[in-house]
């Protein structure tokens, strides 16, 4: 990709992400190219590379849109990654490091603020970390095809928006799995990384039906 390809990829998938194009609404390249200030060439790269990612659809006479998705497709993504990262958990448990231990133990401080803050802001930092938190445990697993197999899954915006559904009770069960994981991991104990792993996932998937009924919702207003 172009510079200005590149420039526009990253800012459209930014906007996805942090809810600023909603499930479903149709990404206009005109707009995009004037906010932009570029030709309208590099945002249909940007659209192309991002519909290989899984984030946009583009179909006929409809043009580019952001992806929606079923409750049956946030259940299969749920149910990929409670398998996945739960056997990632059980790499990661023989061989991390105390640097990454470090590293994550910090990570879930600041996820603990971001959600103690009370603020939208403060959400959106705890999605930030709690994605990096993630991928540490995967990359600690040294196993290439878990982090390829993930990456995508990671992507959609259903893993990030979840937090902002969630009730203060459920919040703090996170934020307590988060530690639990790490205290397993330092104690290189597999089986329990592995089974809180999965039980962290697991505990978000029945929040897949309102996902999959508020992205119908902001579909029809797009």
């Amino acid at each position: 990709m172009t510079t200005s390809s590149e420039r526009a990829y990253e800012f459209i998938k930014r906007c996805i992400l942090d809810g600023k194009f909603a499930s479903g609404e149709r990404l206009p390249e005109d707009r995009i190219a004037s906010e932009l200030g570029v030709s309208r060439t590099p945002i249909r790269d940007a659209l192309r590379m991002l519909q290989a990612e899984g984030l946009v659809t583009n179909a006929p006479n409809s043009g580019a849109r952001v992806a929606a998705w079923s409750e049956d497709e946030l259940s299969e993504i749920s149910q990929l990654r409670v398998m996945l990262e739960g056997y990632a958990a059980e790499l990661a448990a023989v061989k991390i490091g105390a640097d990454t231990l470090n590293e994550l133990a910090g990570l879930c401080a600041e996820m603990e603020e971001g959600v103690r803050s009370g603020t939208t802001e403060g959400l959106s930092l705890m999605s930030e970390a709690n994605l990096a938190f993630h991928r540490k445990i995967v990359l600690a697993a040294g196993n290439s095809r878990l982090l390829h197999a993930l990456e995508p899954l990671w992507h959609f915006p259903v893993v990030i928006r979840k937090f902002a559904m969630f009730t203060p009770e459920r919040l703090e069960r996170s934020l307590s799995h988060h530690r639990e994981i790490v205290e397993a991991l330092r104690e290189r104990d597999a089986g329990w990384a592995g089974s809180i792993m999965r039980t962290h996932i697991q505990s978000a998937r029945a929040l897949d039906t309102t996902l999959a009924k508020s992205a119908d919702a902001q579909a029809n207003v797009a």
